[in-house]
């Protein structure tokens, strides 16, 4: 009897574990759900893509087997934005790899990006001579807290404007992405309240807008973080927006929000085509699935699939200071100008 109920606790140690790390019924979710929501949708043959991403996780035992997987999904939807993410660490499982074969026209290099990302390039401020206040405005976390660091950038706007600051520099060159809510929360009084933009499909259809409500940023209907209305200025000032070519994702949300604004002019680089929304689905509590599912539009109705344009292109030179950096120059310049 013993013996027997030894043998059925090894069974049922054995199913459980096999439970546990048999990771295709997850791909099934990924797959399903990436056909549900992808801008590309209409794009691919899933049934030949399906082939390839189950050839892909052969006897894959665990999640990370899968990597080859989701990465041949993520190539067959052609989106260079997309990755497939661990949803206890938020590590990157899988990313878009297929960049030889990809049909995009922004080809610029990208050499200086882990100077771009470097720890040392943080948000800052500072006020400038002319009244022009200055804000460097740079990649945020996505597992930050959101209403602290929505609150530490509206403190600089605050206080710059307390500062009789008139004009603005809002510099996005060195904004790698991540969370959008603090970047718009922040600097919500200087977008101006009303609609700012929002997500169109591939078609130009629109799927939802953003706005600024009382100097607080709305997504789709969401709000992230609640701040006062303050500063409350009588007509907007004038912006200068700079940007380069490492001005990506949730950079070129604010770029977006920019555009189309009065009294805002664009410096520098065409931002670095990552213009699409993405989605944010845990799947089974294993994964994250982040990819594309809309791409920007701002407050006009113009959409940008490729990249945010500049009105005036400057070479990007990374840690100038604000003397030396020929940016900061033509910005300054033109909002000298009466």
């Amino acid at each position: 009897m013993k013996k027997k109920s030894l043998v059925l606790l090894f069974l049922l140690i054995n199913t459980i574990s096999f439970g546990q790390t048999d990771p295709k019924p997850l791909l099934d979710s990924v797959f399903k759900k990436s056909k549900e929501i992808s801008l590309y949708s209409s794009k691919v043959n899933w049934d030949d893509l399906q082939k390839k991403v189950y050839a892909k996780a052969g006897n894959a035992k665990t999640i990370n087997d899968l990597k080859p997987a989701f990465e041949t999904l993520l190539n067959g939807l052609r989106d260079h934005h997309g990755r497939i993410m661990d949803a206890r660490s938020f590590a990157v499982i899988a990313n878009f790899t297929d960049w030889a074969n990809l049909d995009h026209p922004d080809k610029r290099p990208r050499d200086a990006h882990d100077l771009i990302n470097d720890r040392s390039n943080q948000f800052e401020y500072k006020k400038l001579g002319g009244n022009v206040g200055y804000l460097k405005i740079v990649g945020i976390a996505p597992n930050i807290d959101i209403q602290k660091e929505s609150e530490r950038i509206r403190r600089a706007v605050i206080e710059l404007s307390d500062a009789k600051v008139d004009k603005w520099i809002i510099d996005l060159r060195y904004n790698s992405g991540g969370n959008m809510n603090p970047m718009m929360a922040g600097i919500g009084p200087l977008v101006g309240d009303g609609k700012v933009g929002g997500l169109v499909d591939l078609k130009g259809t629109r799927q939802f807008d953003w706005e600024i409500r009382n100097g607080n940023f709305i997504y789709g209907g969401s709000q992230a973080a609640n701040l006062p209305h303050e500063p409350k200025f009588s007509k907007l000032p004038k912006i200068a927006v700079l940007t380069s070519r490492y001005t990506v994702s949730s950079g070129e949300i604010v770029a977006t929000a920019l555009k189309g604004r009065p009294n805002t002019r664009f410096f520098g680089e065409a931002t670095g085509s990552y213009t699409t929304n993405n989605s944010w689905d845990i799947i089974d509590g294993e994964v994250v699935v982040v990819i594309s599912t809309g791409v920007f539009a701002d407050r006009t109705g113009t959409s940008y699939p490729i990249n945010i344009p500049v009105n005036e292109a400057v070479p990007f030179e990374i840690n100038k200071s604000p003397e030396q950096d020929a940016g900061i120059i033509a910005a300054r310049k033109w909002l000298g100008k009466k």
